[in-house]
């Protein structure tokens, strides 16, 4: 069989649950292994054993696939940073730190998923998909933030006006820094590692104090700044070749399913 044929020779028969997560199980190895640009929808559906009337079910176009498979990398790191919070004892402000210090140790550790998301997010001319993939992404965290603010607040720890904006605040401060990350990405391509890390801890630290300001907090409580961990996560993600992402020189790049 080869790809884009229209009958598929293992097709399975499973819940459509099962057959949704078999579908982005399939897209995101093919994706992770050729680049989203090289996989068509043939492609998944020929991986995945699922009919076409199986995946329009589901999905509507790559982008779609696209903003399944962020999402549910999200939601895998929201898992592993919110067990490490519980498992934290203490007060809000250090489970908190637990929590974001745990979201980043995932993404030094899974440098593939990460350079996957990387790609995805920071693909220039793909502003329609970023909002999506974002609003995607602020519909999981945000809730989750909210409930550990609300927790602080109760505990007298932290004194925000709001916790559900001030959760939206949080995210939209990590919405902006995909700017320079791109930049960050790569000058560490090119070399630049030290000089990379220290842009993107700048800005972290800046993130840092107005987390502070938000919870009224002394400065320095909210811990984002880590530069070991920045330093991991840029070597991860400033990779050589056509794979390298955000790389907004090259639209040469860009092709479309």
């Amino acid at each position: 069989m080869t790809p884009g044929s229209d009958t598929i020779c293992t097709r399975r028969r499973m819940a459509p649950d099962a057959r949704r997560e078999a579908i982005l199980d399939a897209a995101q190895a093919l994706f992770m292994a050729r680049g989203s640009d090289a996989v068509t929808i043939a492609d998944v559906l020929a991986a995945a054993g699922i009919s076409k009337g199986g995946f329009y079910h589901h999905f509507t176009a790559k982008d779609d696939l696209l903003t399944g498979i962020v999402a549910r990398m999200t939601g895998e790191v929201l898992a592993v940073a919110e067990a490490a919070r519980v498992q934290t004892s203490g007060n809000a402000l250090e489970r908190l730190n637990a929590f974001l210090a745990r979201s980043v140790r995932w993404k030094a550790e899974n440098a593939a998923e990460t350079r996957f998301l990387a790609e995805v997010m920071l693909r220039p001319g793909n502003d329609i998909l970023f909002q999506r993939i974002m609003a995607a992404t602020a519909d999981a965290v945000v809730p989750v933030l909210e409930d550990m603010i609300a927790d602080g607040v109760r505990e007298g720890v932290f004194d925000a006006a709001d916790p559900r904006v001030t959760a939206e605040i949080f995210i939209g401060m990590s919405q902006g820094r995909q700017a320079i990350l791109a930049e960050a990405i790569a000058t560490a391509a090119a070399g630049g590692i030290d000089v990379a890390t220290e842009r993107l801890d700048a800005r972290m630290r800046a993130e840092s104090e107005a987390c502070d300001r938000l919870l009224g907090l002394p400065a320095g409580s909210v811990r984002l700044s880590n530069p070991a961990d920045s330093r991991r996560v840029l070597a991860g993600l400033a990779v050589s070749g056509d794979e390298k992402p955000g790389r907004a020189d090259d639209p040469s790049k860009e092709t479309h399913d």
